[in-house]
């Protein structure tokens, strides 16, 4: 697509001249309130409402995260419902920088940015996951631990499977949740963390 476009633009500008500019600078001037940096900044202007909330908003705790990431880095988001705005707060630079869900499988995500650093040794990588996506796969924390990987895990803890009781809800109109609440007893992420190897905060 590239090098087509190299050919292309001469081509369209010999053969459209003044007026084909003036109508795509139109164009791009009518967009201008209406792309993505336009509509972010109303989006972190409201976010940033709920700076002090407790326990912390997720979409606030989102636009953090992205806001600490270097440009390089690399997001692996299996936040699901803590992560719904983390498309319109950071913006993609390549193909390699985000990888989100695809499916409707959960827990891919900490062994998803495990793999991530294998082929991109240079860029730092992010995993952004739910409490209940986390403990599919928590062991991928020791993996990462044990080959010193440039990896900074992110857990949103709201002590469930939020993204299956919405289903539940949303598919069968039941909130009956038999086994998706982590509160008795609750995950303890930072002693979990500290005994795979990690510096961990809460």
């Amino acid at each position: 697509m590239k090098e087509t476009l190299h050919a292309l633009v001469p081509a369209l500008k010999a053969s459209g001249g003044s007026a084909l500019q003036a109508r795509a600078k139109q164009g791009l001037a009518a967009l201008a309130t209406k792309n993505w940096a336009a509509r972010r900044k109303p989006l972190i202007e409201q976010i940033s409402k709920h700076a002090t909330t407790s326990p912390i908003d997720p979409d606030w705790l989102a636009l953090q995260v992205v806001e600490a990431m270097p440009d390089n880095a690399i997001l692996v988001d299996e936040g699901l419902t803590s992560s719904r705005q983390m498309i319109a707060l950071r913006p993609h630079r390549d193909r390699y920088g985000y990888h989100a869900l695809a499916s409707g499988g959960i827990g891919w995500g900490l062994p998803a940015s495990v793999g991530s650093v294998s082929p991109t040794p240079n860029r730092p990588v992010v995993c952004y996951s739910g409490d209940g996506s986390a403990m599919y796969s928590i062991q991928s924390l020791w993996t990462a631990a044990n080959h010193k990987l440039p990896l900074t895990f992110v857990i949103v803890n709201n002590a469930a499977t939020a993204s299956s009781k919405q289903r539940l809800l949303a598919f069968h109109g039941e909130d009956h949740y038999v086994g998706m609440d982590f509160i008795d007893p609750p995950v303890d992420f930072t002693g979990l963390a500290k005994s795979l190897g990690w510096k961990r905060r809460r």
